[in-house]
């Protein structure tokens, strides 16, 4: 298997792990042809929206991308595109960042299971310019 193809792999493995802990649903496109990898969905709820979503499009990547406040990863314009576009279910950016070993991704023993590092998210709305860790 490629590398990308690993890392791939592992960002979606990523998130489906930190959505089992919260307790929300994770599910996949049968095609990806809108920019969106998984999709992350609440049962019931209470407030203004039943059964809120999330949109996901993930990328992974062991490339120093941390400078200061910010975080500095190239996406292609039409990821972009999709991203930004005014969309019923609101759609995030994920960047999963992985150490440059591929052995150091995931280490694993009967006391704990660890996966290296960390992942950032972004709202896709321009006019919502913020970054938060998962």
């Amino acid at each position: 298997m490629e590398l990308n193809q690993q890392k791939e792999l592992l960002s979606k493995a990523y998130v489906r792990a930190v959505a089992a802990v919260g307790g929300f649903s994770v599910s996949q496109p049968e095609v990806d042809d809108d920019s969106i990898d998984l999709k992350i969905v609440a049962r019931g709820g209470e407030g203004v929206v039943f059964s809120p979503e999330l949109n996901l499009q993930l990328k992974c990547t062991s490339r120093d991308v941390l400078d200061g406040q910010f975080i500095r990863y190239p996406v292609r314009i039409k990821n972009y595109r999709d991203l930004i576009i005014n969309s019923q279910v609101p759609r995030l950016l994920v960047l999963v960042l992985v150490p440059e070993n591929l052995e150091n991704w995931l280490q694993q023993s009967e006391d704990e299971m660890c996966m290296r590092y960390c992942a950032y998210c972004r709202c896709g709305d321009s006019q919502k310019d913020s970054i938060q860790r998962m």
